[in-house]
Order: structure tokens, then C-alpha cells, then sequence
């Protein structure tokens, strides 16, 4: 009987480190503002991944200056960083020129430069062809030396005083060793270890976990040199080591036979990436005859296929009906499943469920979206023609939004037009189909809905992130930042409760507000947990996010029978 994680563990510090956090954040608020085209000299990251999802936002990689075409885009220094010489060239070219190099890396820069003023030489202790080495090498004045290991540091030559450095994901083990080596051939010796304090977790990580595994995993891209070296500190460690770039990667026959499995990746790999092969690898090893393993994965396909987020819009409709007063009506419930059904599947994206998997609910987004429509004939010409807009701007225009002018510079879009979106359907449909869209408690469930939708996708926002999924300032937290946000969903809260505090005192539907005002429990907890815990974006997390909307319906509907 395995445990519940199957024998899996994964290396908590995996995932993005700052200096690759700061050039994609980089390039996509450059992306937002209009600034095209966007070229980054070299690519990025070395994630094909990553930058095959910015190829399709129009940011795209260079080799060489000519390339770069049009001279009314942007110019923008990867995270490697660039010689000095280099820098100037790019700066001549009279294009808009960003510097997104590492802030980690520009330290190693200063260090070097400091020193080299002074006459010292420098060895850099790193791989002679990286981007990062040869940027470092441009800040030796000439007289800089590299060097992989304590071997290649025997044919260095005699120096009078030399400044050893490292590039900043290298082996503190293979640093050490070569400037003990070089500290031999020098009469004064300045040692600065420069490997940054992310690749010395990931390495402590390893050290610590790599050695009882039977089988170690190593994401990210097999042109990145921190992700390799990784893999070859892993293989010191571990009988057997896997190097992927995807979870399509992963057999089974490679992970059944080992008892413990450990998980990491290199400083360039998504959070999301990660958890797909993790899940890749639980799923391969589950017993087909787990009861628990078979409702686990029902339950996974419910959540990323949408179902549920679906039922949970179903669930919010019956609710601001209630509080709006308009009857029951079950094409109504169904529409509002089907619309959010359609419109947050077609809007999944490769970091949500793999581009193969996503292209297999192609039919189900055409059926939903069609269904939708018919329902809504049911009902007046003000609500099945605005239901068909949504519908084809939703499922079409929406995941090019980033072309569109008003939807790449205005904050907060992708939360605020969500919550709109589910408004429309959970509060406005039943209210204009029923005579009640001018009443005070249509507005009021109106207010209620969009409130709480708005909470629900900026926490949404915040675990994506922490999944390392790409945003742009489309995102209201990505836009305004963490402690903004936290102010601003804690004045909604707070102002949610006193509201319906108020209707109780008021005395109007006061059993439904007691409800409700209970409800509230549940929002405020899902409020704090998920901004005082580091959580990503996962199954479980989005069941408890989007299980407030069944709270609330379940209260509800004790509310109607009990009071």
C-alpha cells in the first residue's frame, strides 16, 4: 500500500528563482503596456515551454542586433546579463532598450569590476561558452581567465593578485576545490563566492533528498547549464536519473520499480511544469484497483475539465436568486452552467492542462457554447443576444485579449471581466428574464455576486502565480501587488459584512442574511489562508475556493426552509 503521495517527493524550493521571475515579469508588463514588437537578445530562459508561450505573446528571441527589424519595438537584456561592450552596442542602435539582467548577476558584475580596477586578474569558475560567463568575462578589463574545475585550474598561469568569482549556478563543490587550486598560484588571493542563494537551496535540497531516492527526476530544459548540472549532481547521489523537459517524457516502466522517487528542477522550469510531471508520475504509479487513486484522478478531470466550476456558477445563481427574490427556474440554473462551463474551459491555458489535452475538449466548448444559446432562446432578446456576444467574444476574442488595446493596458481586466461574466449570468439573466432587473434586491444580488466572483478570481490570481503561470497586469494582483490586493479584498469583505449585517438588523430577509453573514466565515478563511501560506494553484486548492459557492447554496437554500 503506497502512501498518499506515492513515494514522490518534490524538492520544495523548485520552480522559478527571482532572476528569471524578474525577466518574464519584465517582458510581460512591456507586453501590456502596447510596446511591440519585444526582442530579447538570446533567449529568455532556457525553457522551451516558456518561451514558446511568449513567441505567441510576440515576444521573440534574437541572436544577432540585425535581426531585430523593426526599430520602433524594444530591446530587452535577458536575465545572463551582457558585456559592457555589448551593452553599448545595443544602446546605439536608437531602439528602447530594457536591462532585465539578474540583480544576483549584476552583483558578480560589480565584484568584478571593483577588483579589476585595481589590476587583480579574475577566474571565473563556470562553463567557458554560458551567456553568463561571457558577460562576466566582459567586466575583467581583459584579463579574466575561465575555468570548469580544480583540473583546468593546473594550467593557469603565475598571478600577482587574482580574484577568483563563480558563475552564480555552479557546484559550491566545484567552486571550493578550484580556488583552492588557484589560491596556489597566486601571491594574493580574493576569494567571492557568487553562487546565488536559490542554486544553494536547490543544491542543499539535493544533497539532502537525492540520496535516499531510488529514482531522481530533473526538470527543465536540456540546453540549460544550472538544470544539467543539476542532473549530474543528482547522478553522484542517486543509482538512476531521469533529465525531462515534459511530463509526456516520463514511462511508466521508469517509475514503477523505484521505491522513492525525488522530484526537482533546474532555476528556469515552471512551477506548473513541475507539478506535471509529478502528477504524471503518481498517476503511473496508482493501483488500478484504488478505489481512492480511481475517485482522486474522476475528481482531478472534474476540476480541469471545468465541471465543477460550472456547478459551483449553478450554485451561486440559486443563491442570488434567492436573494433577489426571482423564482426558481431550472433552464436557468443550466444556462449558468453551461456559460461558465463553455467560457472557462475554451479559456484554459497550456500551464492550466497541456496544449494535447486541451484540444480533446475542443467538441465539448462547441457543444457547451451551443447549448448555451439555446437555452437562453428560451427567454427574451435581452438575454440570448447578449448571451451569444459573450459567448463569441468569451471563447474567441478573449484568449487574444493581448492584442486587443483595452484589454492589454487597463489593471485588473481578467478579474474584473470574470466577475462580470458570471454576474451576467447568475444574476442578470434571472433577473431581466423575470421582470426584476430595476428591483433594489436585483442590484443588491448583483453587488453580492460580483464581490464575491472578484474575491474569488484574484485568489485564484495569486496561486497561479505561485504555480509560476505566466500573468500580466490583466491580473489585479499582478497589477497593484500583494499588499494592495490584500487591502482591497479585505474592504470587500468587510464590506459584505456589514452589509448584510445591516439587512439583519433592517430585519429584510433576515433569515437569508444570517446565512449568508455565516457564509462569510467560509470567504474570510479561504482570504487568509490563501494569502499567509504560500499555496499554489492545484485541485485541491481550487475545490475549497470555488466549494464557498456550495456553502453559500446549501445556507441558502436551509435558509428558505427554516425561515
Amino acid at each position: 500500500m503506497k502512501d498518499k503521495n506515492h513515494g514522490v517527493t518534490v524538492a520544495p524550493g523548485a520552480g522559478f528563482c527571482p532572476g528569471v521571475k524578474k525577466a518574464i515579469d519584465c517582458v510581460l508588463r512591456l507586453e501590456a503596456s502596447g510596446k511591440k514588437p519585444i526582442y530579447t537578445i538570446g533567449p529568455l530562459i532556457h525553457n522551451k515551454q516558456v518561451t514558446d508561450m511568449l513567441g505567441e505573446k510576440g515576444i521573440s528571441s534574437i541572436d544577432k542586433l540585425e535581426e531585430a527589424k523593426d526599430k520602433n519595438g524594444v530591446l530587452v537584456i535577458r536575465a545572463h546579463g551582457i558585456t559592457p561592450e555589448f551593452q553599448k552596442e545595443v544602446e546605439s542602435q536608437g531602439m528602447e532598450v530594457v536591462d532585465s539582467t539578474c540583480p544576483l548577476v549584476k552583483k558578480v558584475h560589480n565584484v568584478i569590476d571593483e577588483y579589476a580596477k585595481q589590476g587583480y586578474y579574475t577566474v571565473i569558475v563556470g562553463d567557458g561558452g554560458h551567456a553568463e560567463v561571457i558577460g562576466l568575462l566582459g567586466y575583467t578589463r581583459g584579463k579574466g581567465y575561465v575555468i570548469a574545475n580544480a583540473e583546468e585550474a593546473e594550467k593557469l598561469p603565475h598571478f600577482d593578485k587574482v580574484n577568483i568569482v563563480s558563475q552564480t549556478t555552479q557546484k559550491e563543490e566545484t567552486f571550493f576545490k578550484a580556488a583552492e587550486a588557484v589560491k596556489k598560484k597566486a601571491d594574493i588571493c580574493q576569494v567571492n563566492n557568487t553562487i546565488c542563494q536559490p542554486t544553494k537551496q536547490r543544491q542543499k535540497e539535493t544533497l539532502e533528498l537525492a540520496k535516499n531516492a531510488d529514482l531522481v527526476i530533473v526538470v527543465g530544459g536540456k540546453h540549460s547549464a544550472n538544470t544539467a548540472r543539476l542532473a549530474k549532481l543528482c547522478g553522484e547521489l542517486c543509482p538512476k536519473v531521469l533529465h525531462v523537459e515534459s511530463a509526456e517524457e516520463i514511462r511508466k516502466e521508469d517509475v514503477l520499480p523505484p521505491e522513492h522517487i525525488f522530484i526537482t528542477a533546474g532555476a528556469s522550469t515552471p512551477n506548473w511544469v513541475i507539478d506535471n510531471v509529478s502528477a504524471r508520475v503518481k498517476d503511473l504509479r496508482k493501483e488500478a484497483s484504488s478505489l481512492f487513486g480511481m475517485l482522486a484522478k474522476l475528481w482531478d478531470f472534474a476540476v480541469k475539465s471545468s465541471l465543477y466550476t460550472s456547478f459551483a456558477a449553478a450554485c451561486l445563481t440559486y443563491v442570488c436568486m434567492k436573494l433577489s427574490g426571482a423564482h426558481n427556474d431550472l433552464k436557468l440554473y443550466l444556462l449558468s452552467l453551461l456559460f461558465v462551463f463553455t467560457l472557462t474551459l475554451a479559456n484554459k491555458t497550456p500551464q492550466d492542462m497541456p496544449s494535447k489535452a486541451k484540444r480533446g475538449f475542443l467538441i465539448p466548448v462547441v457543444l457547451g457554447g451551443v447549448l448555451a444559446f439555446l437555452t437562453a432562446l428560451n427567454y427574451g432578446v435581452w438575454v440570448w443576444l447578449p448571451t451569444l456576444v459573450f459567448l463569441i467574444l468569451g471563447a474567441g476574442a478573449y484568449p487574444f485579449r493581448s492584442k486587443i488595446t483595452l484589454f492589454s493596458r487597463l489593471p485588473g481586466t481578467k478579474d474584473i471581466v470574470t466577475a462580470l461574466g458570471w454576474c451576467f449570468v447568475c444574476i442578470y439573466t434571472p433577473a431581466a428574464s423575470q421582470g426584476l432587473l430595476m428591483s433594489k434586491s436585483a442590484w443588491l444580488a448583483f453587488t453580492y455576486g460580483l464581490l464575491l466572483v472578484f474575491i474569488r478570481s484574484v485568489i485564484l490570481s495569486i496561486g497561479s502565480e505561485r504555480k509560476d503561470i505566466m500573468l500580466g497586469k490583466e491580473s489585479f494582483y499582478k497589477a497593484f501587488g500583494l499588499n494592495a490586493t490584500k487591502a482591497a479584498i479585505g474592504i470587500i469583505i468587510i464590506a459584505l459584512t456589514v452589509v448584510l449585517i445591516q439587512l439583519l438588523i433592517m430585519g429584510w430577509k433576515s433569515g437569508l442574511a444570517f446565512m449568508l453573514l455565516l457564509g462569510q466565515i467560509y470567504t474570510i478563511a479561504i482570504a487568509v489562508y490563501f494569502y499567509t501560506k504560500k499555496t499554489p494553484r492545484t485541485t485541491l486548492s481550487e475545490t475549497f475556493i470555488d466549494g464557498q459557492f456550495l456553502v453559500l447554496a446549501v445556507l441558502t437554500y436551509l435558509a428558505v426552509k427554516l425561515f
